[in-house]
């Protein structure tokens, strides 16, 4: 099995990580947004250093893992030294001014040609508009690395595509980096970007989160402003993914802000908690069920053991999921129906097959059938409610396996390729609209990571990612450095 090689260092906690006077390019890719700030503040390191730092991390790594699709080095050092120029004045816009972030190719740029993953369907010509996200980020003075791969429209657990091929995982290069926002993942373990905007209708920044050791989030249904909408409608949402939840914190909360263009987006203020300071009196509930492997029920239960140890008060449970995978199935098979209809009869054939597999099914479903699926939808909100009633939060595995093969949809010695089916924990969320959170749990015997998810109530997404940052304190996961 070839692996990458790499060194194992614990989270930092909060005193820096980085040698502050005399950072190296190691230093520099892995530092956090809050070191960056305070490097750029003491003038020590330039945003423009940071830059090529990371272009010479996906010079070494892009390679190999394949994470990123679009690179437009100009641009980069461009933006890198423009917001060189506004922290030598004291004109920062921010604390993510001068960041390095990646943007998943599903999403636009204005500038940039948009993929979509697909030989089928990708935009050639440069997008006019850019994304709500990018352009908060734009806003913000980050500094754009570029896009990362997907599966073709994210229609799937991995990210492979017919157009960009595999994206493999940086903890080793056989194995799948999830997906569909994998491309972010693994640039993120790898040291190609701090930041990363990622999509999930259906797990797919948490997924590459668990696979890849890093931090990926979906918050609750209309928080982050989207536009274009997603073939998936209410299913989908963009969501941030970073190293460390301090950052995906930082990075929300630019992302949050609003945009007219977002005919979904909630506006602020929504639904607060008092913020919490620790995990003393929480009261979580664990769902482990018999889907999970052995090996990860293990590593779920060793932090669930330790968050108790910290006073939290773990309460074993199962959550009303019956009838999530029919009625994830029933909107995923419409979508892709509408979103494989839109691709010319001619360009078709270019369409992943698997897709298209999907998209047959969804043609033959009824309407009444559909309509039944948006019924059983709001029936499992109203039950998630009442469930969620008794708990001030939820925590499941992420993903109930470890990472398999690349290029592959599911394990080879799975008895579906289907999947939804090594995947039970991430979509019912997408289907009730509550945020979700997945951060590392810990390390498997054979030295991958392995993800937990914290679930919250809805608009509860500043506190819950609050509750994660306590989490990955007590858990103290260890993160290498490749």
């Amino acid at each position: 099995m070839m692996r990458s090689s790499h060194k194992d260092e614990p989270i930092a906690k909060s005193e820096s990580a980085v040698d502050m006077k005399s950072p190296t390019s190691m230093d520099l890719i892995y530092a956090s947004a809050d070191e960056l700030q305070r490097l750029y503040q003491s003038k020590v390191v330039s945003p423009v250093d940071v830059a090529r730092a990371t272009l010479d991390a996906v010079d070494r790594w892009n390679p190999i893992v394949n994470a990123y699709c679009y690179l437009d080095r100009a641009l980069t050092l461009q933006e890198a030294a423009e917001s060189e120029a506004r922290w030598m004045a004291g004109a920062a816009r921010g604390p993510l001014d001068g960041i390095p972030y990646g943007v998943k190719d599903l999403l636009l740029v204005r500038g940039l040609p948009t993929g979509y993953g697909s030989s089928a369907a990708k935009m050639a010509d440069a997008a006019q508009d850019d994304a709500p996200s990018v352009a908060r980020m734009r806003e913000a003075g980050a500094v754009l690395i570029g896009k990362t791969t997907t599966s073709e429209f994210g229609w799937k657990g991995t990210a492979d595509s017919p157009l960009t091929g595999v994206t493999r995982n940086i903890w080793d290069f056989s194995l799948t980096s999830g997906g569909s926002s994998g491309g972010a993942a693994t640039a993120l373990a790898a040291g190609m970007g701090t930041l990363q905007i990622g999509t999930d209708g259906g797990g797919s920044t948490r997924i590459p989160a668990s696979f890849c050791g890093i931090t990926g989030m979906k918050a609750s249904f209309g928080g982050v402003p989207a536009w274009p909408a997603g073939p998936m409608l209410t299913l989908s949402n963009v969501g941030p993914m970073a190293r460390s939840v301090a950052d995906l914190k930082g990075l929300l909360s630019v992302m949050m802000q609003a945009d007219p263009r977002d005919w979904n987006s909630v506006p602020l203020p929504r639904h607060v908690r008092a913020p919490v300071r620790t995990l003393q009196g929480l009261r979580i509930g664990l769902h482990l069920d018999e889907q999970c492997s052995p090996e990860v029920r293990g590593i779920i239960q060793a932090a669930a053991d330790k968050l108790q140890e910290q006073g939290a008060h773990i309460v074993p449970t199962e959550l009303p999921l019956a009838g999530a995978k029919e009625l994830i199935t029933a909107h995923w098979e419409a979508g892709t129906a509408w979103l494989v209809n839109q691709v010319s009869a001619a360009q078709r054939p270019l369409v992943d097959e698997g897709l298209r597999q999907v998209a047959s099914k969804g043609e033959k479903n009824s309407l009444p059938d559909y309509y039944q699926a948006l019924i059983g939808r709001q029936k499992l909100g109203e039950a998630m409610l009442r469930h969620f009633a008794q708990f001030d939060l939820v925590l499941t595995p992420t993903v109930p396996i470890l990472p398999f093969e690349a290029g592959r949809e599911a394990p080879s010695d799975a008895a579906s390729q289907n999947w939804l089916d090594w995947n039970p924990y991430t979509y019912p969320f997408n289907l009730t609209r509550q945020p979700a959170i997945s951060l590392p749990a810990g390390i498997s015997a054979s030295g991958l990571p392995v993800g937990l998810q914290l679930v919250g109530g809805l608009y509860q997404d500043e506190w819950l990612v609050d509750v994660a940052q306590l989490v990955e304190d007590c858990l103290q996961v260890r993160r290498p450095r490749f």
